[in-house]
């Protein structure tokens, strides 16, 4: 029994043996397999990881920036072929013999004058040009006067056809030489002179007026009287600019010699004293030397905004009960935010395409403004993606921030709330 016993341990034994070593032959080869295949595999998931990060990088920045660009082309050649400002300019014979043949019918007379005055709102050369013009700034002028073959509606573009030319820098000084001031104020004092047109004259002889050199000859055409008469006249009539013309020549004109002076006549010498020390008074004021300007406006609508994120900050986080730390974060954030986004879209982006806008004459020039304008508007997309990260609240603070700024220009009666539609109705009914 006891040989049994050993035999049958020692099978066993072997049994148990082989059975370890089959197992650890088994597991060594799946292993061996193992490793092999994932080598093998290696190569297949880099060039699948690399071919997804390429079409990751098509999609998401090629495509977009292709389509964008293909967006800002029709836009460029869309607008370029419909800006009016260069189709003037390029026929501009085609729209003035019309203005200066007497026999023109009304109806064509009265397009072209449009045509005319929305072109000329933006293009600084189509201005120099239609001064330049033989015989047309006068033929506006005779138009102003109450000529019978000219309807309402082209008197009133004529305004505004000289209203522009007066507005840029290089014409005014022509405008005084060529002494054409002074039937502009002669038909400002004028009783016939429509609502409409004596606000349109008022806002030509103020762009005048920010000439210094201009000064002595608007003096000497008693212009300051004629500007005041104008506010007084009516309510509808009531400008900031024209108030701050009248103070800033009233100061200009008191600064002449004593001989000149004593040529006026006496109210316009009582208006002159009466002007230039209210000047005085108002100079001592923030923001005077810009007032009534765009430079005002946005520097008021950036303090507003900036107020109405601090407030939505502050707002929102009492309403949340944050911490104090997130608090303070979100008032300065979202204020920092409702501060120089209006500063860099507003004022940086909108003030840098008018200024190219009015300094580019071709087809050409125009489709590369417009198309470069387009282009522009493609990084505001992350721009607000970063914004939104950085102050949460923004749009909210900017929602505040205008309609507080909205609120105090139409507190303060400013000139951007006012409107044409009241004296353009009393035109008509004249």
């Amino acid at each position: 029994q006891e040989v049994l016993l050993v035999g049958m341990s020692s099978r066993v034994s072997r049994l148990l043996q082989e059975s370890v070593r089959r197992a650890c032959s088994s597991t060594s080869t799946i292993a061996a397999k193992s490793q092999a295949g994932g080598r093998s595999m290696h190569p297949q998931v880099a060039g699948t990881s690399s071919e997804g990060a390429e079409q990751s990088f098509l999609h998401k920045t090629v495509l977009p920036l292709g389509l964008w660009t293909l967006v800002s082309l029709n836009v460029g050649a869309y607008f370029s072929q419909g800006d009016e400002g260069a189709q003037v300019l390029i026929h501009l014979d085609e729209f003035t013999q019309p203005l200066l043949d007497p026999t023109t019918p009304k109806k064509v007379l009265a397009e072209r004058a449009e045509r005319i005055a929305r072109g000329s709102a933006l293009n600084d050369s189509l201005k120099r040009a239609l001064l330049s013009t033989p015989a047309l700034p006068e033929r506006l002028l005779e138009m102003l006067s109450g000529d019978a073959n000219v309807s309402t509606t082209a008197r009133n573009h004529a305004a505004k056809v000289l209203e522009n030319i007066c507005a840029s820098p290089e014409t005014q000084a022509e405008v005084v030489e060529r002494g054409l001031h002074r039937p502009m104020i002669d038909l400002l004092r004028a009783p016939s002179t429509s609502l409409y047109v004596k606000k349109t004259l008022a806002a030509a002889i103020c762009s005048v007026a920010s000439l210094p050199t201009n000064a002595a000859a608007l003096g000497s055409a008693c212009a300051l009287s004629a500007l005041h008469d104008e506010q007084e006249l009516s309510k509808a009539l009531r400008r900031q600019r024209v108030q701050m013309t009248l103070g800033r020549l009233g100061a200009s004109l008191a600064a002449l010699p004593a001989e000149v002076l004593d040529e006026l006549p006496a109210r316009e010498r009582e208006l002159i004293a009466k002007y230039a020390e209210a000047e005085a008074d108002a100079s001592k004021q923030l923001l005077h030397s810009v007032r009534s300007t765009l430079v005002e406006s946005g520097v008021l609508l950036y303090m507003h905004t900036a107020a109405g994120g601090a407030a939505w900050g502050l707002f929102e986080s009492l309403r949340v009960g944050e911490t104090r730390a997130a608090l303070v974060q979100n008032v300065v954030r979202t204020s920092l935010v409702t501060c120089f986004v209006p500063i860099i879209m507003v004022g940086g982006l909108v003030s840098t395409y008018t200024n190219m806008n009015r300094a580019t004459d071709s087809i050409d020039d125009k489709f590369q403004v417009y198309f470069v304008s387009s282009m522009a508007l493609y990084p505001a997309g992350r721009l607000l993606q970063w914004v939104e990260r950085f102050a949460p609240l923004w749009l909210g603070g900017h929602i505040v921030g205008f309609f507080s700024f909205f609120t105090w220009t139409l507190y303060t009666e400013s000139d951007l709330l006012k409107t044409d539609k009241e004296l353009l109705a009393k035109s008509k009914a004249d």
